[in-house]
């Protein structure tokens, strides 16, 4: 399983104006929450731990969408990252996806969904995944 962001819009600036601090934001705190594992805190249950804390603490909104970790944009937008992150990737089978990270809004966290449900998921049947490849 994979985990993503996303949200959804009719257009691609709408997407950005909602998106865009509160992924900032979660990342942040993210780093934040785990800023422990940069000052020398270490465990051998989690070696390099504080490499990927390290590493967190330089993604943004722009770097997120540029590797595919973050699916946010027009329906037509999100099917061609999809499609692209799932052939790179060598196929996948669930996604799981955060819709309403830091202070997005249940209404248009809600709205994102009945789009991409709509628009996006209709494009990606086993059989249409199979025939990608």
């Amino acid at each position: 399983m994979l985990a993503f962001h996303m949200f959804c819009a009719p257009t691609e600036e709408q997407a950005i104006a909602i998106a865009r601090q509160p992924l900032n934001r979660y990342l942040k705190s993210l780093v934040e929450a785990a800023s422990d594992w940069l000052t020398g805190s270490c465990s051998v249950d989690y070696p390099g731990y504080d490499k990927i804390i390290a590493s967190l603490q330089q993604e943004t909104f722009e770097s997120q969408i540029e590797k595919g970790a973050a699916w946010i944009g027009t329906p037509e937008k999100l099917r061609k990252t999809i499609a692209s992150y799932y052939e790179q990737v060598g196929g996948f089978e669930f996604a799981s996806m955060q819709v309403n990270f830091n202070t997005i809004s249940v209404e248009d966290a809600t709205t994102s969904m009945e789009l991409f449900a709509k628009e996006v998921m209709p494009h990606f049947t086993e059989k249409q995944l199979v025939g990608a490849n």
